[in-house]
């Protein structure tokens, strides 16, 4: 094989990439669009300035039951979501959605949002009290892995949504790298929750392969001022732990239907 040499201005190009990370780094990549404020100081300064507007960014919170998925899915078949859903559940009521409302209010007014195969209905009144105009969110309830797959790719490509919360089974890397992909393409930002799997513990470094923008960490707590939530960053790893106090919001699985709430419509299958 012919061998070339790499000038400077090579390696400069190589290392501006955005899915490239060196070591030394304490800060996700930086992108040339403006970062969204995550409505926390302290949030923004370890964030790197705030939230990215493209890509994708993966949050762990809860545990992963046991038995399924104990390996990353190389590839989505046709099983029901229903049979998995104590898997998507384990990452509701440990504050996640107070976390992002901040995002979502804002995006729901540049580009709308998204929920794709989320573990419960949302509540239509909580929602709209939190400032999220209902016309500028989507919900969409796939029948099956392969849908779920198909409809985070369709929507997230398609850039009609500034920002798509997906719920997902635990992916391989070359597969999160092609929603990554799909969601630069499109000008949108995809957020995965996970629960926190086997050998992982909230707040440790042990995440999973992933060419996301960050992996971060979030667990709810109650101090002697109230409730809080604290959020690490796996990847880049960073060892300090913010703690965001919270005042009031949608901390927890209010922030999903109850019986006495009307109901979002939904988007069916393909």
């Amino acid at each position: 094989m012919r061998e070339r040499a790499i000038g400077g201005n090579d390696v400069a190009e190589l290392l501006a990439r955005h899915d490239i990370w060196r070591g030394w780094q304490t800060r996700p990549p930086t992108s040339a669009a403006t970062p969204c404020p995550s409505g926390w100081a302290a949030l923004d300064e370890l964030l790197g300035g705030g939230w990215p507007s493209e890509g994708l960014v993966e949050f762990y919170t809860g545990r992963a039951p046991n038995g399924p998925w104990r390996r990353p899915c190389d590839r989505l078949d046709a099983t029901p979501l229903p049979a998995r859903q104590d898997w998507f559940q384990a990452t509701l009521g440990h504050g996640l959605t107070a976390l992002l409302m901040p995002w979502l209010r804002r995006q729901a007014r540049a580009g709308g949002i998204a929920l794709i195969n989320p573990p419960a209905r949302p509540c239509a009144e909580r929602w709209r009290r939190e400032g999220v105009p209902l016309e500028d969110l989507l919900v969409v309830q796939p029948r099956d892995l392969r849908e779920l797959g198909w409809a985070t790719e369709e929507v997230v490509q398609s850039g009609t949504c500034a920002l798509v919360l997906a719920w997902l089974p635990p992916l391989n890397f070359a597969l999160r790298r092609r929603l990554k992909l799909a969601a630069e393409t499109g000008g949108s930002c995809l957020v995965t929750p996970y629960p926190l799997g086997t050998g992982m513990a909230a707040g440790s470094a042990n995440a999973p392969s992933s060419p996301a923008w960050a992996q971060l960490s979030v667990s709810r707590q109650a101090t002697g001022s109230g409730r809080s939530l604290c959020v690490q960053r796996l990847k880049p790893f960073h060892p300090r732990r913010v703690q965001l106090a919270l005042n009031g919001g949608m901390d927890g699985p209010a922030s999903f239907e109850s019986a006495d709430t009307p109901p979002l419509t939904l988007v069916g299958g393909r």
